[in-house]
């Protein structure tokens, strides 16, 4: 049995066997009584005493517990410890995901760029706002993410999410504020929406970094006039915003569902602020590797930077990064005395029954300095099967990054 699937077991046997429990998270807002133990008169005593959920009563004070006449104080704090253990269990778990926050009006474009970041072309003209939260377990670049969409009609604004701010704007990682750039007549409704979003943030004493998404930034409207004011208007209004607030500071980025790319270097810029550029870089190789089952790869620019590598052995890492920065630097010389440059080099090693493999990806910055991603494989020749797809991935990354 998994180590995973021992913590699955462990945390469903705090609870009765009536209770269904689909996400971990959900957990903590279950009434006391889904534990097992506590019955539901207890329950109904505890929530009396605005102890109304597992969170609440695992953040009781040992030290100064409400005295309910009905519940023995030995049996309080029993719960209570079984309370704390199961909250320290079940966020050790949940944070393995990071917990990215899309917030912005309803009809801003959140939901439509998560259906683009998971390849959903098809559903986007027939999505509906979001009603409430709507919570997604995303990989992107092979990157655990916890996605929250909230929905941003003014019904779950006023009478949901800042009349129980703690339920949703706790321990975010990340906050994507979107706001249409084409409709400028909600323009000081979304402005006053972020302002609000600031302070309870502030209240709830947390600091998250905020990526401000530019939603609808449409190519054939780019070079307009009208849209280089309403983004110069935005920007102004939530430039005065933040400057109200310390801690807090935001960047911009503008996308449109109808050029992937700028989803995909949107969401890279907003996974930077939370993740070490090699780290994602990581994660897709990862991805790559077992994908046609290599031993090892590596992302190398001509000129020896090694932006990220993976392997489960490190014998195979440095055959594979050393071979490739020999091979490379044969390469250069090959290119100095005027031979075109390979797109593809390989060297094989028959006797010992694997080889490897260079394929050039993409250049990078204004020198056009080649990357190639390299992989140790018994079948090199698998590469080809996905390297589109792993490119499309990787460039963005490399764009946006250096």
């Amino acid at each position: 049995m998994s180590e995973e699937e021992t913590k699955n077991i462990i945390i469903k046997d705090f609870f009765k066997r009536t209770v269904i429990l689909n996400e971990l998270d959900e957990a903590l807002k279950f009434k006391p009584d889904t534990l097992i133990g506590i019955d539901q008169i207890s329950s109904e005593k505890l929530i009396e005493n605005n102890v109304k959920n597992i969170e609440e009563l695992a953040h009781l004070s040992l030290e100064s517990l409400p005295d309910i006449k009905e519940i023995p104080n030995n049996v309080l704090i029993k719960w209570v410890k079984i309370a704390q253990v199961l909250e320290k269990a079940i966020k050790e778990k949940t944070k393995t995901h990071k917990k990215i926050l899309m917030i912005g009006l309803d009809n801003g474009g959140k939901t439509s760029i998560l259906a683009v970041l998971q390849d959903k072309f098809s559903i986007i003209k027939s999505l509906l706002p979001t009603r409430g939260v709507k919570r997604e377990k995303l990989d992107f670049f092979g990157y655990p993410i916890l996605s929250w969409d909230l929905g941003g009609q003014v019904q779950y604004r006023e009478k949901l999410y800042f009349n129980r701010p703690e339920l949703f704007f706790t321990e975010a990682d990340l906050v994507l504020y979107v706001i249409d750039t084409q409709d400028s007549d909600r323009f000081a409704e979304a402005a006053n929406y972020f302002r609000e979003v600031l302070k309870v943030l502030k209240e709830l004493n947390e600091f998250p970094p905020i990526l401000v998404v530019l939603s609808k930034s449409d190519q054939d409207i780019r070079t307009s006039l009208e849209w280089q004011n309403n983004v110069s208007a935005i920007k102004n209004k939530f430039n005065n915003i933040v400057r109200e607030h310390e801690n807090t500071s935001i960047k911009y980025s503008d996308t449109t569902i109808y050029q992937k790319e700028t989803v995909l270097q949107m969401f890279s810029q907003a996974l930077k602020t939370v993740s070490d550029t090699s780290e994602i870089i990581e994660n897709i190789l990862e991805d790559f590797t077992t994908t046609i089952e290599g031993k090892a790869s590596s992302l190398i620019s001509m000129d020896g930077l090694i932006f990220g590598s993976y392997t489960s052995s490190d014998i195979d890492e440095a055959l594979l990064n050393n071979t490739a920065l020999i091979m490379q630097t044969l390469s250069n010389f090959h290119n100095s005395i005027g031979l075109t440059r390979e797109p593809s080099m390989t060297l094989d090693f028959p006797l010992n029954g694997f080889a490897i493999r260079g394929e050039k990806l993409f250049e990078y910055s204004e020198l056009k300095i080649p990357v190639y991603l390299w992989l140790l494989s018994n079948n090199v020749d698998l590469i080809y099967e996905k390297i589109d797809y792993f490119k499309l991935q990787l460039l963005p990354l490399i764009n946006l990054f250096l």
